[in-house]
């Protein structure tokens, strides 16, 4: 399915876009601090899918709680499922060619957003362990505020893919002169 969006006599708007070692510098800087954030939220969504699986123990009548914060290895172990949210993720099921808006099929829409939903609450629960007294004081503050961890919990799900493709598109032009 596509959708015009615009006349297509309107002039094109200008947008500048820095080329060079500039443009390069704005990429890889901008691929850094995705990386960067992507790893935050990565940590608060483990932290989550623990979260997740002690309810479900405790549901089950279950004696043993997996402890919080985990050992390192648990993160290792688990650290493929947000990635393999983020490769959902970094593929929106919409996008634009030239002047025509393209969505992908209702199912495509439907596992995008299931991934997106579970990602999001995972980071979410996992912003609300409590992180100890011996903690930065703002880390406290999030986990006590429910609007604050549902602020946070979706910019640590969406932004770092949001950034990442930014500055693809933008060392795509830097070394291409293409901006798709």
């Amino acid at each position: 399915m596509s959708v015009k969006s615009r006349d297509p006599n309107a002039p094109t708007p200008l947008r500048y876009e820095p080329g060079g070692i500039t443009g390069f510098a704005i990429g890889l800087v901008g691929m850094l601090m995705s990386t960067i954030v992507w790893v935050l939220g990565a940590r608060w969504t483990v932290d989550g899918l623990i979260v997740m699986f002690n309810a479900v123990l405790r549901f089950l009548n279950a004696s043993y709680q997996a402890p919080i914060p985990p050992h390192v290895l648990v993160y290792v172990i688990l650290s493929p499922m947000p990635l393999i949210f983020s490769v959902v993720e970094w593929r929106l099921p919409f996008r634009r060619i030239s002047d025509e808006w393209q969505f992908a099929k209702p199912g495509a829409w439907l596992v995008w957003g299931g991934v997106f939903a579970f990602d999001w609450y995972t980071t979410y629960l996992g912003l609300g362990v409590d992180p100890g007294e011996g903690s930065v004081r703002f880390m406290r503050q999030i986990a006590a505020s429910t609007v604050v961890r549902t602020l946070v919990a979706l910019v640590l799900t969406a932004g770092p893919e949001w950034l990442a493709r930014e500055m693809w598109a933008q060392l795509r032009y830097v070394f291409t002169s293409k901006r798709k």
